[in-house]
């Protein structure tokens, strides 16, 4: 009776609610946008894709930016504004470059299409670092985001100067039965499920604020683009073990162990077939380490920036 209660004062805040995650992504635009960076829209693979951006790089001349370029891309039904915590420290040092991938923050999707599958979002990231970026890049990546950059590794090989992993998903498990827990719970079918999938994408999510935004949240996962995209993939496009054991670029692993978001064992796939690479785990962090631990992850691109350097330096030497 209590749980009823509770419930129906809730669903009378439904509006407010559904203004929650709009409102926090207006604070996290402006907190982008004061630090210096511009918003730019780009026509690449005919659709309209717009991207953050702060640097010292104009690809409109032939002088090269002394700073390396970073290229950070975030995962399903996210945007580029999750980035919002670690963009301004990086761009004191980085050409930093956040994108909204197809059908996500202010991005478009091709004409007359609801979603854009796996590989043809992979090859807009291919496309966006071959024809905006156009150098070697360090490429960062959570959840989703993770996933196509690996994919996008075996492509481009020569602009990825390497690749941070955050909760990367895509690991194929006993296949596509393994995933079906994920799928219905991200269906958020009722407003229980969807605090459910709250608390689990996050370490610690404070009561009021997931009941507060749990409408917002119902509604990014019931988008025809997430649900259809969802809907779409097909279990030969799940990572297999040599596309980690034998990735021709660079790649760092970090987890944020108390994510119950993604299936079960994601993390010791990626774990035992990223061999000889750097795998950090987190403790108190989720699915979103860029969120919930931000200092450490600005920290870690830049250690790791350094240590791509030192080799590159090593080899040429």
């Amino acid at each position: 009776m209590r749980q009823d209660r509770e419930e129906a004062l809730w669903a009378v805040s439904a509006p407010l609610s559904r203004a929650a995650v709009p409102i926090m992504n207006g604070f996290a635009r402006r907190k982008i946008l004061r630090h210096g960076a511009v918003q730019r829209d780009i026509r690449l693979n005919g659709m309209n894709i717009h991207y953050y951006y702060a640097g010292q790089h104009d690809p409109e001349s032939d002088m090269l930016s002394p700073r390396q370029p970073l290229f950070l891309v975030h995962g399903l039904a996210d945007s580029a504004l999750t980035w919002s915590f670690i963009f301004p420290q990086l761009a004191r040092w980085y050409d930093v470059y956040a994108i909204d991938l197809p059908g996500y923050g202010l991005s478009g999707l091709p004409d007359g299409k609801t979603y854009t599958h796996l590989d043809e979002t992979k090859e807009l990231l291919t496309s966006f670092i071959q024809e905006v970026i156009g150098r070697p890049t360090l490429v960062v990546g959570n959840s989703m985001g993770a996933w196509l950059a690996v994919k996008a590794a075996w492509d481009i090989p020569e602009l990825m100067r390497g690749l941070i992993l955050l909760n990367p998903g895509g690991a194929p498990l006993k296949g596509r039965v393994s995933w079906q827990p994920f799928l219905d719970s991200i269906s958020c079918r009722d407003l229980r499920s969807v605090r459910r999938v709250m608390r689990h994408m996050l370490d610690h999510s404070p009561r009021p604020l997931v009941y507060l935004s749990q409408f917002s949240f119902r509604d990014i996962f019931l988008r025809q683009v997430v649900r259809e995209f969802v809907a779409a993939v097909q279990e030969d496009e799940f990572l297999r073990p040599e596309d980690l054991r034998q990735i021709p670029v660079p790649t760092a692993l970090i987890w944020g162990i108390t994510d119950q978001f993604l299936p079960e064992g994601s993390y010791n796939f990626f774990r035992d077939n990223l061999t000889g690479s750097p795998v950090h785990v987190l403790k108190h962090c989720g699915h979103l380490p860029q969120r919930e631990q931000p200092r450490f992850v600005e920290r870690f691109i830049h250690s790791y920036d350094e240590a791509l350097s030192q080799s590159k330096s090593t080899v040429v030497s």
